[in-house]
This record gives C-alpha cells, structure tokens and sequence, in this order.
C-alpha cells in the first residue's frame, strides 16, 4: 500500500487511484476529507489540536500511535451527512496527560466509531475526555475505551454522549473497562449519556477491576513468572488496537511498546 505525507488541508487535489493513504504532518491544524472519498489516515507523532471536517458520503478510518507525552492534546472530527469515520487511538505514551476527542455528527445517518487503548504505568497520571455530540437524524456513535493501569499509575475515561432534541433514531453506545494490577493504580471510568430525544437508543458500561487471580495463577503454574504472566495478559487485554494500524512495522512497533511499558 502507498503512503504519502499530508502537508495540505485539503486531499481532493492529492487523490489518485493508487494513493488514498495518508500521513499527517505534524504542522497540520485542520484537514478536509473530499465528499464521496475513502480515506485512510495515519498519525505518528502528536498534534496539540487538530481538527478534521469529513464531507457528506466520505469514509475515513483514522490510526493513531501516541509515544510521547500529549498533554492538552485536542482531536475534532466533524462528520456530515452520510459518512463514516473509524477512530483507533494506541496511547503508551509517559507521564502526566490529559487529552480532549470531540465528535460531531452534523449530518443524516453520520456514524463514528471511537476505539481507544492506554496503558498507565509508574506515576503515569491520565485522562481522556471523550464527548459525542448527534446533532442529526438516524446517527450512530460507539465508544470503546480499553485500559491498563499498574504501578502508581492513575487512568480516567470520561465518556459523553449528546443527543440533542431532534436528532431521532439515533443510537450511541459507550463501554469502558480498565483493568488495575496493583494496590495504588487508580482506575476510573465516568461514561454519562445525556438523551434530550425519546426515540434514541443509548447505553453504557463500565468495569474497573483487578487482574484475574485465576487467570494470573494458571499462567504462573505453567511456568511463568508473575511479571512475564501480566505483559501476556495485557497483550491479550489491549492488542484489539492492532486492528486499526495497516503497516506491519507498526504493529510490532505497538507490541514492543506494551512490552516495554510492562
């Protein structure tokens, strides 16, 4: 597959038959996805505030691996009639963060779908605020929001879903689950939904738990240490995220990053 860096707002004029895969310069403030496009974009390094308008019929998916600190980071993503956007967020970065997505589904029968993986580990201290906003007839959002927290470290996942009056046979759905392997990790999920429509469907869930006994003493009777015991089971926990990264390299770049945060 092609890949070509973005350095202008707008892809209408960079599109060719062979090329609809892009990375995003890190200088970009707002970028275009052209109506009736199919895009693939991809973010490697972190954006302070980007904001990104999805035309009527487009279709993005959107990859981003965070490995440096992003704190006050802000993602918007603007979604108009009929299309479709695909979020995949890998954070393993360090330290203190907190980091803001916005999604509007300004249009009918927009959908966005938000997956996110974090990983807290040593005095890490995280938050991620996640809103939703339906402002449209027949849209549909999900949040998928997986985290690990170890160690002294502290991970939030806050979660809001809007549907305005109006804005009927919408759906959006959320779930969070941060799984916490020592005494002092803070885990805490907060998804709320706030339903201004009778003809919605909504819902929520969220667990925060400790590592499975069971699961952790199985793999220890086997043979493995108790450490070489909990980097498999986040490996299990968190590579879902992989789904959204096309190159292979990043991938393993993914899985070397979970192993050295362990």
């Amino acid at each position: 597959m092609k890949r070509t860096i973005l350095k202008e707002n707008n892809l209408k004029e960079l599109l060719t038959n062979d090329v609809n895969y892009f990375a995003i310069d890190s200088s970009l403030k707002e970028v275009d996805i052209p109506s009736n496009s199919s895009i693939n974009l991809l973010i490697t390094k972190p954006h302070q505030e980007l904001t990104i308008n999805v035309k009527e019929n487009a279709s993005l998916f959107l990859s981003l691996l965070v490995k440096e600190n992003i704190d006050g980071g802000k993602l918007n993503i603007n979604v108009s009639e009929n299309a479709k956007v695909e979020v995949y967020f890998a954070d393993f970065s360090f330290g203190k963060e907190t980091y803001i997505f916005n999604g509007q589904l300004l249009g009918r029968d927009s959908s966005l779908n938000w997956h996110l993986a974090s990983l807290t580990a040593d005095n890490d201290q995280k938050q991620f605020d996640i809103s939703v906003k339906h402002l449209a007839n027949s849209t549909f959002a999900k949040m998928d929001n997986y985290g690990v927290c170890k160690d002294d470290g502290k991970l939030v996942f806050s979660g809001i879903s809007h549907v305005i009056n109006g804005a009927s046979s919408s759906k959006t759905h959320q779930n969070a689950k941060i799984m916490v392997f020592d005494e002092k990790s803070i885990g805490i999920a907060k998804p709320i939904l706030k339903i201004d429509e009778n003809d919605v469907e909504a819902s929520h869930a969220a667990v925060v738990g400790k590592i499975n006994d069971e699961h952790l003493f199985y793999l220890t009777s086997r043979g493995l240490s108790e450490s070489a015991a909990k980097e498999l089971i986040t490996l299990g926990y968190l590579k879902p995220i992989l789904n959204g990264f096309m190159e292979e390299e990043i991938k393993e770049e993914i899985m070397s990053l979970i192993e050295r945060r362990m």
